[in-house]
């Protein structure tokens, strides 16, 4: 009896374990399906991108060579000059960089993980107040939202910000919950480090954290809240400022010059450049950058170029509709009604009877994310990119997992929620008929729009088989569910293929369907590529070769003719005028003080710039200095044309604008100028 009865037991054991596991797998399933489907949105043909942003390339690049330079974000190796950005989205790169060696992909693995655990963390904070359905919906949603996959697959810093957010939300709702300072403060750090991120962009999401704090402990004393809110709001601030004052307060001798500022100052990157230029518009916007700057190698583009490229910044009219325009909500909004309903279905789920105090918690805090950010970009009236609205991804995704959940619910539980699901999915289908007739490209007979006519009609069936459906439930009715909520996804999945299978604008990436309608343009891209490095190996070749013992192998008018060298050579390269080419950094004495002492012998004038007034106007007294006592280099020693006189033209909008081509000058003494290295320095002794 005894053996038979350990018999059973083995034998149920297993059985047991068995079961367990199989519950694991089912739940586990959905989430790691999510997960593939992130990772191959944000990992296929990511090599086409090559080093993204080059600007911040060389940041990394030149991080990599010194504590010195880490510390103060230096964009190039002698710490010249800093990135325009705060460091932490740099030092993640950069750390990426020096685990698995400096290349385009190690640089770019720095985003796509930011991106992926975005999803994670969007799945589990829906999943713990909404349940599974609502996680993985949201989840989904995000993975496969067009601009979120297209900065997620760039080193632009959106991804880095949108985790620190994330962060915060995730905290500030556990704050909020329990009351515990020591989460909430831990919650305000979470966006101070995201202020070190992208600066003023982050502080946005502060208010809702600290107002879902108080309200979510209304019979607590005055007293209480004022403490705790003083005391969260100074670890706000110290942590926001604390890399900031730190490179303020160091000697300007000691360190980089703060780049796109006036007076040498990361504070006033912070209020100014990065502050109030981007709500108030101070100056006209950046011009397209290049997909890899020509000047930097001293090629020209042709003076019968008529390339039309997409537009990097968004100069739509402000106002409430700005982002309700195709433009921008092709971007993140193709599911925008399914959300809206998400919205208010979060709402009545969270103030209903019985409704967990936690449920409103969340509900507060993903609608004041969604509110906050679409107020101040739709009312932004300086440098707004179009990339920007990638924040407003994550409460979207939140509110669409919350509405798929909660109306299929409705839907099982018969009138009057009964027509909410096949309404909601009518109004989604004409929202994405609307996003797409206004890309006219996509209206023909080609089959992008055989395909998305099809998804629509799909939804439309399905929406009108649930109104139809003479019973409450049943797997036949969940089928036609997922089959319209499925074709829904239809038009965002194209457009995030279009950043895929496409290589966008590198350094501004958009999201456009209608760029799978042209042939892939790698071959030429590759033909392109080949020629600018052939060019800038001879340039590089001939600076190397006669720099001699210079501290700067060159000095270019910008960072964005300075970042191709640094990234090929890893040798200093002097930006002169920064970023666009403004900064007051040199005068023409500073630059006969390098000459004279020896630090700098070239310097290349004209080619590629962003804001050619603005450099124009900055550079002249140094440009006119540098004409008066260097010598033209020869073009043919330097350049694979011999012509240095063909006009350069770049794309600022869609404008194309002629500016000076590239000029190398020689600042040292003739005596030396056309020597070989060794003779050259046997003279100069």
């Amino acid at each position: 009896m005894n053996l038979r009865e350990g018999s059973a037991r083995v034998v149920k054991l297993p059985d047991s374990q068995m079961s367990k596991a199989a519950l694991l797998f089912t739940a586990a399933l959905p989430l790691t399906l999510v997960a593939a489907v992130a990772v191959f949105a944000r990992t296929w043909q990511l090599s086409q991108n090559d080093f993204g942003r080059q600007y911040y390339a060389a940041g990394v690049r030149s991080m990599l060579g010194s504590w010195h330079n880490f510390l103060f974000n230096s964009f190039d190796p002698a710490g010249f000059v800093s990135i325009d950005k705060p460091p932490v989205a740099i030092w993640l790169q950069a750390a990426s960089a020096k685990l698995f060696g400096f290349s385009a992909l190690s640089i770019l693995l720095a985003q796509v993980m930011a991106g992926l655990a975005a999803v994670l963390i969007i799945y589990v904070l829906v999943r713990k107040y909404w349940g599974g359905t609502a996680g993985t919906t949201a989840a989904l949603s995000l993975a496969l939202s067009p601009i979120n996959v297209a900065v997620d697959r760039s080193n632009n810093t959106e991804s880095c910000l949108i985790l620190a957010l994330l962060a915060g939300v995730w905290l500030g709702m556990r704050a909020a919950e329990t009351g515990r300072l020591t989460t909430f403060c831990a919650a305000m750090a979470a966006i101070g480090v995201g202020f070190n991120v992208k600066m003023g962009t982050a502080l946005v999401l502060a208010p809702v954290l600290a107002l879902t704090f108080s309200l979510a402990r209304p019979g607590a004393p005055i007293t209480w809240h004022v403490q705790r809110q003083a005391i969260a709001g100074i670890v706000l601030v110290a942590v926001s400022l604390s890399w900031a004052i730190f490179f303020d307060l160091t000697p300007a001798q000691n360190r980089p010059y703060a780049g796109s500022t006036k007076h040498n100052s990361m504070l006033e990157l912070a209020l100014v450049h990065n502050g109030a230029a981007r709500f108030v518009a101070m100056s006209a916007p950046a011009a397209n950058p290049a997909i890899s700057s020509p000047a930097a190698s001293g090629e020209t583009a042709p003076a019968t170029t008529a390339v039309r490229q997409p537009v990097m910044t968004d100069d739509s009219p402000t106002g409430p509709l700005r982002l309700f325009r195709p433009r921008a909500a092709a971007q993140f909004a193709w599911l925008l009604p399914l959300a809206l309903a998400g919205l208010v279905l979060a709402w009545s789920d969270a103030c209903g009877p019985g409704a967990p105090v936690s449920r409103r918690i969340g509900a507060g805090v993903w609608t004041g994310w969604l509110v906050m950010y679409w107020i101040v970009l739709s009312f932004a009236g300086g440098l707004i990119h179009t990339y920007y609205v990638a924040v407003l991804g994550p409460p979207l995704a939140v509110f669409s997992g919350i509405a798929v959940a909660g109306l299929w619910s409705r839907w099982k539980a018969g009138k009057p929620g009964r027509t909410y699901l096949p309404l909601i999915i009518v109004a989604t289908a004409a929202w994405q008929i609307y996003l797409c007739m206004a890309q006219s490209e996509t209206v023909g007979s080609d089959w992008l729009s055989l395909t998305w006519l099809t998804s629509i009609g799909i939804a439309a069936i399905g929406a009108a088989v649930l109104y139809a459906w003479p019973q409450q439930g049943g797997r036949l009715a969940r089928l036609f569910a997922v089959a319209s909520i499925g074709a829904l996804l239809a038009a965002p999945i194209l457009t995030t293929a279009s950043v895929v299978l496409r290589r966008p604008n590198i350094a501004a990436p958009v999201a456009n369907m209608t760029a799978l309608l042209t042939p892939s343009d790698t071959e030429r891209v590759v033909l392109r590529t080949s020629r600018l490095e052939a060019a800038r190996q001879k340039l590089t070749s001939y600076l190397v070769a006669h720099r001699e013992a210079a501290k700067f192998l060159v000095a270019v008018p910008n960072a964005n003719v300075a970042a191709p060298l640094i990234i090929q050579t890893g040798l200093p390269v002097m930006a002169i005028g920064g970023y666009l080419g403004d900064d007051p950094i040199l005068t023409p004495s500073d630059v006969e003080r390098l000459a004279s002492d020896r630090q700098l012998r070239f310097v290349m004038l004209g080619g590629f710039t962003l804001a050619p007034a603005k450099q124009a106007a900055a550079l002249d007294p140094i440009a006119r200095w540098v004409r008066a006592n260097g010598r033209p280099v020869d073009p043919k020693l330097w350049r694979l044309s011999a012509s240095a006189g063909a006009p350069y033209r770049i794309n600022l909008g869609n404008e194309w604008v002629e500016v000076p081509p590239p000029e190398l000058f020689d600042l040292w003494d003739n005596a030396s100028r056309d020597l070989p290295g060794e003779a050259a320095r046997q003279q100069l002794r």
